[in-house]
């Protein structure tokens, strides 16, 4: 407590009510409780809190985290209070779902901007449902879940007219329609990460906005059932997808100066017209892109599609940042050939290739013509300086070179 040095006065309990809350807000609900047993003036403060920050690990023995709650929000209820934020760490496997629903309820109808629900689960523990009053929280601004259940709306009226954030991972949702009405009825969306739950199967990831600025996809199944994705989002500034085998990858519309992350992996084996198509139209797609960051599987694909197709120009490329970590020299230059107006180019490398190896798969001269920076990342070696001095040479318009660790 801080008092004076003259007549020892809490200065700090003298603030009024609403900062003295607003300080407790930044703690979380364990430490914010523990703060009644510092004066009279403190003992009901947390109880005023606009913040519920719990973690079930916390409530053992004759406490109850359930029952926690319905005191809580009977208090702020009966006070008229809102409930700004809900962050809660839970035991999916003492899931009772009639009480989960009905708390979750409570919160929404107490008018929650930032919900978070994370859930501890087992392997042979159903994943947690979402109550339907989900689908139409007004004042929702940031939603964060782990590992729970989005049913299809049974009704039309989904509306989340104030959600800015979404964050799912380890979702699962009931049809492919259920995460594409989500963001059709978040009209100021701007941050999206959908991290699917593994055994997840939707067929379609369909991300269609208007508003959404940052988009992450990370699939982790490993099977051949990936989903088709197709993004359809003009104001996009950043996007990520990272998936195994994509059963397609569409991207209608993005912002025309958007910095795109591809880890992707394509099978191109025994002439399948098929799979050649299918990357062909990735190709196509990412040719529009102005900075691109790629990872060694994407490049290998690509470059095995060197082998048998056709590329595309891609004249509106940048920047690129390409991995070659686990992966050899030969798959980059098939892909820089067709970048004619790349002007920075950061190459990420685990061991650096012998001049030998780069005099076999030299770097294509429209890259040689046009780079202005360059960056190495790679361990400190003389085929690294070797490298460096090679590029220096050989890059007319070169005026900035970096050297950098991994």
């Amino acid at each position: 407590m801080a008092r004076t040095e003259v007549s020892g006065k809490d200065r700090l309990s003298d603030l009024p009510c609403h900062l003295l809350c607003r300080i407790l807000s930044n703690l979380s609900t364990k430490e914010s409780v523990r703060t009644s047993v510092l004066s009279p003036r403190w003992s009901n403060l947390w109880s005023l809190v606009s913040v519920l920050d719990l973690d079930f690990q916390d409530f053992k023995g004759e406490h109850d985290m359930g029952e926690f709650i319905d005191s809580f929000m009977e208090y702020h209820e009966e006070l008229g209070l809102k409930l700004k934020s809900f962050n809660m760490f839970y035991d999916a496997n003492e899931h009772f779902h009639k009480q989960f629903v009905r708390r979750l309820n409570k919160v929404v109808r107490r008018g929650v901007c930032d919900l978070n629900i994370q859930n501890m689960v087992d392997v042979d523990v159903a994943l947690v449902r979402m109550p339907p009053s989900l689908y139409s929280c007004a004042t929702l601004v940031n939603l964060i879940l782990y590992c729970v259940v989005f049913d299809h709306p049974r009704s039309k009226s989904v509306s989340l007219p104030s959600v800015k954030k979404m964050y799912f991972e380890g979702v699962k949702f009931d049809g492919d329609s259920v995460l594409e009405t989500l963001i059709s009825c978040c009209p100021v969306l701007e941050e999206l990460t959908v991290i699917p739950h593994p055994e997840d199967y939707l067929e379609v990831i369909r991300i269609r906005s208007q508003s959404l600025e940052s988009f992450r996809l990370e699939s982790k199944r490993f099977d051949c059932d990936n989903p088709k994705v197709e993004i359809d989002s003009p104001s996009l500034e950043f996007m990520s997808i990272c998936d195994k085998k994509p059963e397609s990858l569409k991207i209608h519309r993005i912002g025309p100066f958007a910095e795109v992350t591809v880890d992707v992996e394509f099978d191109v084996e025994d002439d399948d017209p098929l799979e050649i198509s299918k990357i062909r139209k990735f190709l196509v797609g990412l040719s529009t892109f102005h900075e691109l960051t790629i990872s060694a599987r994407t490049l290998e694909s690509i470059h095995d599609y060197s082998k048998v197709g056709p590329f595309p120009p891609f004249s509106n490329l940048f920047r690129l940042d390409a991995s070659l970590v686990e992966s050899s020299w030969e798959v980059l230059p098939a892909f820089l050939s067709c970048c004619m107006n790349l002007d920075s180019l950061v190459i990420e490398l685990d061991c650096v290739p012998e001049m030998e190896e780069i005099k076999l798969s030299p770097v294509p001269q429209c890259v040689l013509s046009s780079l202005d920076f360059l960056q190495l990342k790679a361990p400190s070696t003389p085929s690294k300086m070797k490298l460096a001095t090679y590029f220096r040479k050989k890059c007319t318009r070169l005026t900035k070179m970096l050297l950098s660790g991994q």
